[in-house]
């Protein structure tokens, strides 16, 4: 498998979709330390990693930043424009890219690139149009999943790019 670019949605894919807002109006978001931890080795073992979502608030780009991800669009409505930018970027195409999706608005991006992946909640045109489904829910465990799935596929493990080294989840 020759994909160079891991990219996902958030909400419903890295979160459980929940939206919470406080008192004053601030996004609240949970993120799986598994996750972060997945994304981090994944990228150790050369996938790229980017985040596009519809929607932006400071937990998410505090995360964000947290695990390094600096390929990211946010308050993107066109997913597949942003897939090219960065792809442009990156200076690979869409037939190495994996997208992870949850909902109607991400079935072209995952149409458009090599291999799409989803989570357990994600609705049912999602996973009909998915290469692969994780078992576990987004938020909860479906990214590691994902992550995992792919070394699998490079014909390697996410512990393989552990080796003595710490990494922060």
């Amino acid at each position: 498998m020759g994909i160079k670019l891991l990219a996902l949605d958030v909400d419903g894919v890295m979160t459980d979709g929940t939206i919470l807002y406080t008192g004053a109006g601030e996004d609240i978001k949970a993120f799986h330390a598994h996750d972060g931890l997945g994304l981090k080795l994944l990228n150790k073992l050369g996938i790229e990693l980017a985040v596009i979502s519809g929607r932006t608030s400071a937990p998410l780009t505090k995360r964000l930043d947290d695990l390094g991800i600096y390929h990211r669009r946010l308050k993107c409505s066109d997913k597949i424009t942003a897939l090219n930018d960065i792809c442009g970027d990156l200076g690979i195409t869409l037939d190495e890219v994996a997208f992870m999706g949850d909902d109607l608005i991400d079935l072209a991006a995952m149409d458009a690139c090599a291999y799409g992946l989803a989570p357990a909640n994600a609705v049912a045109e999602v996973k009909a149009a998915a290469d692969w489904v994780s078992e576990r829910a987004g938020g909860h465990g479906a990214v590691r999943d994902a992550c995992e799935h792919l070394a699998e596929k490079m014909g390697t493990r996410l512990a393989d790019a552990l080796a003595g080294t710490k990494v922060a989840q």
